[in-house]
């Protein structure tokens, strides 16, 4: 399915130039970041906008490591705009560079101008590649078109819209403003072809190691004398005489005597730096591999030690647990043990009060219809106690002494006698106590 404008969302606008403008976009289905470059192809004639849209398809066909990957590219009819989908290079290009070290007096070391020259080469030697027998020609190679990645890479990119964007007549327009890589043929209005980007490519070293370019003027007409002439400083002394040499054999005036892609790679020189380069290029990916390959010890390190500690949290879990339902059934033991306690005390003090209760009616409670008189009504003496009660009775009639009042005169004891009347009598209370209820 053919992506749309709503497939991604603009970050931020990265530049501006006479192709349109270049914004960062992220791709929201993954958050991929990237950019794309709008052009406005309204004003173009059907020829030129045919001839867009196939450079477009052929830039996608070509896949390199040193050349920025394009991903798609969106027409909007509506606003005559095309929008072309490209690998986002974090490291910026050669033309901020540049002005970063002319502003903080640096610049560049001599090992990164080769790296950067045999990368550039090798993007090239892929662009110079012949396609159904016509060459895929950069055509604008400078420092602006020139990208770096996260590791200071080379990602060329931009070729051929030069070509596509102005007609034959018209190509220096592109160069107004930064005229200084024009090759002689271009000056001498010849047909542009392989050679021009070598010549291109020897311009932007030179500036890149010296902070300038090898031609400069403070008009068109000067500037297109001295390059017509060729002559320019040498490089700046920190840099050795080789990689000055290398660079003067691209900027040679007669193009036959300009080297070849081929040429330049076949180089002593070359293939010495860059064997170095791709030992080194080798050496980096062997530590990011064994820096990967620690990490990933270290992870799984971290990775056992986290299971290892989950199965110790884990039995700790349990043993917790079981602790808590040892607790609870303990809790609920003494919880019953309180219960049974609660209840037989309760027993005991109902015991008390019911035995407490029943004393207190024994004692004090008679029946209602039981009074006094009827209680002495119903009292029986024993015979013997009748007569002596009866004598008692008859004694003050004769005018006797009442023998109850002289303990001598008696021939009995009184104090055993009213022991006996009184277990005699509460006998017979209790009996007519009993024949009552």
């Amino acid at each position: 399915m053919p992506a749309s404008l709503d497939d991604f969302q603009v970050i931020s606008t990265i530049g501006t130039g006479s192709y349109g403008t270049c914004k960062k976009i992220c791709r929201k289905k993954d958050g991929k970041i990237l950019v794309w470059k709008e052009m406005e192809y309204g004003s173009m004639t059907e020829a030129e906008k045919q001839m867009l849209v196939s450079e477009v398809n052929l830039l996608r066909e070509l896949h390199h490591q040193h050349i920025v990957k394009y991903y798609d590219r969106i027409i909007d009819r509506t606003k005559a705009m095309i929008y072309i989908i490209m690998e986002y290079c974090e490291g910026g290009d050669l033309a901020t560079l540049i002005a970063a070290n002319k502003k903080n007096g640096e610049s560049i070391t001599e090992d990164f101008a080769w790296k950067i020259l045999i990368q550039t080469t090798l993007a090239l030697k892929e662009c110079h590649r012949r396609k159904n027998g016509q060459a895929v020609l950069h055509r604008d190679l400078k420092p602006a078109n020139v990208f770096l990645d996260k590791d200071s890479n080379v990602k060329l990119g931009d070729f051929g819209l030069a070509r596509v964007l102005h007609s034959e007549s018209s190509f220096a327009q592109t160069y107004v403003g930064t005229p200084y890589y024009m090759s002689p043929e271009l000056v001498n209005n010849l047909s542009y072809n392989e050679k021009s980007d070598i010549w291109a490519l020897g311009c932007m070293m030179y500036e890149l190691c010296a902070l300038s370019p090898p031609f400069t003027a403070s008009n068109q007409s000067e500037l297109n004398r001295k390059i017509r002439l060729g002559d320019f400083p040498r490089l700046p002394l920190k840099y050795s005489i080789e990689l000055d040499m290398i660079i003067r054999k691209m900027i040679q005036v007669e193009v036959a005597q300009r080297p070849s892609i081929g040429s330049i790679l076949a180089d002593p020189l070359v293939q010495k730096r860059r064997e170095a380069l791709e030992c080194n290029v080798v050496s980096t990916r062997t530590n990011s591999s064994d820096n990967e390959k620690h990490d990933l010890d270290n992870i799984e390190k971290l990775r056992n030690n986290l299971i290892a500690k989950m199965r110790q949290l884990e039995l700790k879990e349990k043993e917790l647990e079981s602790r808590e339902k040892s607790v609870a059934l303990r809790e609920q033991i003494a919880e019953e043990k309180l219960k049974r306690a609660m209840s037989l005390l309760d027993q005991v003090r109902h015991r008390d009060d019911y035995s407490t209760t029943s004393q207190t009616a024994v004692k004090v409670t008679l029946p209602d219809n039981l009074s006094d008189a009827s209680l002495k009504r119903q009292v029986t003496f024993h015979p013997q106690l009748f007569d002596k009660e009866n004598l008692r009775q008859k004694i003050p009639h004769t005018g006797l002494v009442n023998p109850l009042q002289t303990k001598s005169a008696l021939p009995y004891n009184n104090t055993s006698l009213e022991n006996q009347l009184g277990f005699a009598g509460n006998k017979i209370i209790h009996n007519n106590l009993l024949h009552v209820r």
